[in-house]
């Protein structure tokens, strides 16, 4: 074989493990996918207090109509994940099924409460 021929090999080889480790990436949401709406909490001493997500959930009412309209499954409510820190607080998103959870997402992606969102699949 040519030298040039073993160059191309090899710069073939480089390229397709690349992308076999950034589609690995993407696939285990290690490498954020662009576009993809991802709701990771923030650690419980960064969360706002109650009467903060009480009041920004009166505050968009039309939003929370919205999006308990997505289906039968989905419910807005304030949530209290941490045990030990009763008044911090986000706003917990219950949803069943997998399109109720998509419908969800894409409202959220041009619209937000201004304090932390989680989904629950129950």
């Amino acid at each position: 074989m040519t030298k040039k021929r073993w160059w191309a090999i090899g710069i073939a080889i480089v390229l397709g493990g690349g992308l076999l480790v950034a589609e690995g990436g993407i696939g285990l949401s290690l490498i954020p996918f662009p576009g993809k709406q991802e709701f990771a909490r923030p650690q419980c001493g960064k969360l706002p207090s109650q009467s903060e997500v009480k009041r920004a959930l009166s505050q968009h009412k039309d939003l929370v109509a919205r999006l308990e309209n997505v289906g039968k499954g989905v419910s807005v409510k304030v949530g209290a994940p941490c045990g030990d820190q009763t008044d911090k607080a986000l706003i917990r998103i219950v949803y069943h099924t997998k399109e109720e959870r998509d419908a969800v997402s894409s409202i959220l992606a041009n619209h937000s409460f201004g304090v932390p969102v989680e989904l629950i699949k129950r």
